[in-house]
């Protein structure tokens, strides 16, 4: 009994430390460029949908473009700023300074967006050389304390027989 409590407590610990050491190695390589993937897919994902989406609205208009040719004449003045030609038709030009303003801001503001960041805090955090260095150390001497404590017993010791020099 007292061997199988050595054995899970040595395996415990053992395996702490060296997953401790193997963290803080691949951290830096491994683990950030596949966080840095994860966030360039992602954001390829968006643009796809939002193409998609663009796409389908042109599809839309060219179908009611060509089912309806007048369609075109009404969406030249909104579409390029262009006055409507009328010749006896005054047009009133509406002029709304604020919510000018406030569609510049919102635009401003959906294009600074920045991108989700989908790397873990805790990644964050080991990247930081002190910690990744502090969590190397914190492992090798847990694999080292391991060693010492919970390697071979006095009995096996004692029953090892050394060589007597000549």
């Amino acid at each position: 009994m007292a061997l199988t409590v050595r054995f899970v407590l040595f395996a415990v610990f053992f395996l702490t430390g060296t997953g401790a050491i193997v963290l803080s190695i691949l951290v830096e390589p491994e683990l950030k460029e596949y966080y840095q993937s994860r966030a360039a897919l992602a954001q390829i994902q968006r643009q796809n949908e939002k193409i998609l989406s663009l796409t389908e609205q042109y599809e839309t208009l060219t179908g009611r473009i060509e089912s309806e040719p007048n369609i075109l004449d009404r969406l030249i003045p909104l579409t390029f700023g262009h006055k409507p030609r009328a010749a006896d038709t005054a047009f009133p030009q509406v002029q709304n300074n604020a919510l000018q303003a406030e569609t510049e801001t919102l635009l401003e503001r959906i294009e600074n967006t920045a991108a989700v960041e989908l790397t873990p805090a805790w990644l964050t955090r080991i990247l930081e050389p002190k910690i990744r260095k502090g969590l190397f150390l914190s492992g090798a001497g847990l694999v080292l304390i391991t060693s010492i404590f919970f390697g071979t017993t006095k009995q096996q010791r004692v029953g090892v027989s050394r060589p007597i020099a000549s």
